[in-house]
């Protein structure tokens, strides 16, 4: 099967968004100019306490011990759990969480992008998770 493809036409923001995130992940993988994991969750930390204000959830930046990366931990403040944590790697930031019932895992290169996500991830699962754990 072949596809035609219009010979003259502009990219589409898909494909520009693409290209500058190959571009991002490929200065990542870059010796010379590395991405440097630390630095991205210091950057992201203020942009995750300016937009998700809450009572209910802290963000602390903590180095796992038997690993060599820094994790941003996300705490739920009267459980004193962690819902989840955020690590950078390869040029992208990921959120993770041991509580898959609740929360699903996702990967984002672009901060502001991938605190948008988590803020909606977080809203829509998290009264679940304090309906079924009430202290």
């Amino acid at each position: 099967m072949s596809v035609k493809r219009p010979q003259s036409a502009p990219a589409s923001d898909f494909d520009a968004e693409v290209d500058n995130a190959r571009k991002r992940l490929e200065a990542a993988m870059s010796e010379d100019t590395g991405f440097d994991d630390l630095a991205a969750l210091q950057a992201l930390a203020p942009i995750l306490e300016d937009k998700i204000r809450s009572r209910r959830l802290a963000f602390a930046l903590a180095d796992e011990d038997d690993e060599e990366e820094t994790q941003i931990a996300v705490i739920h403040v009267d459980t004193d759990e962690e819902l989840g944590f955020i690590f950078a790697e390869d040029g992208e930031y990921v959120f993770e969480s041991n509580l898959e019932a609740y929360f699903d895992d996702f990967v984002d290169d672009d901060p502001e992008r991938f605190v948008e996500r988590l803020y909606e991830t977080l809203r829509a699962d998290l009264p679940k998770y304090e309906v079924e754990n009430k202290g």
